[in-house]
């Protein structure tokens, strides 16, 4: 079958229907479609936008025209703002700051019995893409040592994996003990397993609003996250949440966390407090309603 570009795929996914206005996750993506969107857009920045595709020319020039043209930014964070008003000040009048909203649904799924593991396993899970922006075997060695001294302790990656990184993956967990990949879970049974766990992790290099955090905290499951921007504006370290920069310190982090189990319990509540105020779907429903009602008002007048 021969490839489509994205403006094709566009073309073909709208089947002849008319739309109002558009909103595109991913200003690259704007970028690539917004001569045959002819219509309104949002731009809904990604992580990969700010973070990675910014610092390469041609990707930043692809998403100068896609802000250009937009009707209307949409940042999840107080940092994406910032970092977006950095790049392009003239934004604005036309960005605004939506938190990601976060619901969660989990099934009868356990990972302990998927994977074999005994019931008082202490499960550090790690879903994520498998790339290396996600840097997924941060910590492998760590467990492996931790695992040595207390068989209880292992870490176990779920996620999608891109470019064959899973192969590696694969390596890497049977070259250390305790270390277990599980495949990619459906949502529902990632959720479960979010649940099940001691602790969900982050590892990533860069992030913006990291979604398996936000579930982890709306599940009541304790968040041991590297310490980076995109996971300090989710995580307040010793109150939503535990943060490390080094594998020693998550080490540190997650012993804590294990000998403590009021602080476990602190963690959770104080977690889904702030998801619950900050991160609800009404309120992202209600942002978005209003944001696409003005854009639809400023095009009736322009």
């Amino acid at each position: 079958m021969e490839a489509r570009t994205l403006p094709e795929a566009l073309a073909e996914g709208a089947g002849g229907r008319r739309f109002d206005a558009a909103i595109v996750t991913h200003a690259v993506a704007a970028g690539e479609i917004r001569c045959s969107l002819n219509l309104p857009y949002v731009v809904v920045f990604g992580g990969t936008d700010l973070n990675e595709f910014s610092l390469d020319p041609a990707h930043l020039a692809v998403m100068a025209e896609a802000v250009a043209g937009a009707d209307a930014l949409v940042a999840f964070n107080d940092d994406f703002v910032l970092r977006c008003l950095a790049l392009w000040p003239d934004t604005i009048r036309k960005l605004y700051a939506i938190p990601q909203a976060v619901d969660t649904d989990p099934s009868d799924f356990s990972l302990k019995d998927r994977l074999g593991l005994p019931d008082d396993a202490k499960v550090f899970l790690l879903p994520a893409g498998l790339r290396p922006v996600k840097d997924p075997l941060f910590l492998t060695r760590c467990v492996d040592e931790w695992h040595r001294e207390d068989p209880r302790v292992c870490l176990v990656m779920a996620g999608v994996s891109y470019d064959g990184f899973d192969e590696i993956v694969r390596r890497r967990c049977l070259r250390h003990s305790g270390v277990h990949y599980a495949g990619v879970l459906n949502r529902r049974d990632l959720h479960a397993a979010m649940r099940e766990a001691t602790a969900v992790l982050n590892t990533s290099i860069s992030e913006c609003s990291p979604n398996a955090v936000l579930e982890a905290m709306h599940l009541g499951t304790p968040v041991i996250a590297r310490d980076i921007p995109g996971n300090t504006c989710l995580v307040a370290d010793g109150i939503t949440g535990l943060l490390f920069h080094s594998p020693d310190e998550f080490r540190k982090q997650a012993q804590r966390l294990l000998e403590d189990r009021s602080l476990a319990a602190a963690l959770a509540t104080n977690a889904r407090r702030m998801i619950d105020s900050r991160h609800g779907l009404p309120d992202e429903a209600a942002a978005y309603t209003r944001l696409l009602q003005h854009v639809a008002r400023s095009c009736v007048h322009a």
